[in-house]
């Protein structure tokens, strides 16, 4: 078994994406709309979940999320900061795969197992989270920002 296989996955970067702008939004001021944001990452990090494995799929999935948020008038400063914010601690694992970094060297605590991550889990939650991402998006522009 490989030192990739034994690292849990993280959630898809468009889960991240959707929950950090709902987290953003929330967040009484844009001051601590990026604190919302890493907490929504973690989490989610800490709740069973599958990843894609094609990071350019990622990668696409996450740009159509932001495009639909931004298309829909709902990206304000508090939703983007929570956006960037869910976001940031998963450049560490776009390194990991590319082959940039080792494991070793990653630095987000839910990536280092001192917080907790969920475990992987079937093919079927990739569903799971599209729906919940979808829903969290709609509620967002539907609230108005």
């Amino acid at each position: 078994m490989t030192a990739r296989a034994e690292v849990p996955t993280p959630v898809c970067l468009f889960t991240h994406v959707a929950i950090g702008a709902i987290a953003g939004a929330l967040s009484p001021t844009p001051y601590l709309a990026p604190l919302f944001g890493l907490a929504s990452h973690v989490a989610l990090d800490v709740i069973p979940h599958r990843d894609i494995e094609e990071m350019r799929y990622e990668l696409l999935l996450a740009a159509a999320a932001i495009a639909a948020i931004a298309l829909g008038g709902a990206l304000a400063l508090k939703v983007s900061l929570g956006i960037a914010f869910a976001l940031i601690p998963d450049i560490e694992n776009l390194l990991w795969k590319l082959g940039i970094i080792r494991d070793d060297q990653k630095i987000f605590p839910g990536h280092r197992k001192f917080i907790p991550h969920g475990m992987a889990v079937g093919r079927s939650n990739l569903l799971v989270q599209l729906v919940v991402s979808a829903a969290a998006i709609a509620v967002l522009i539907r609230r108005g920002v």
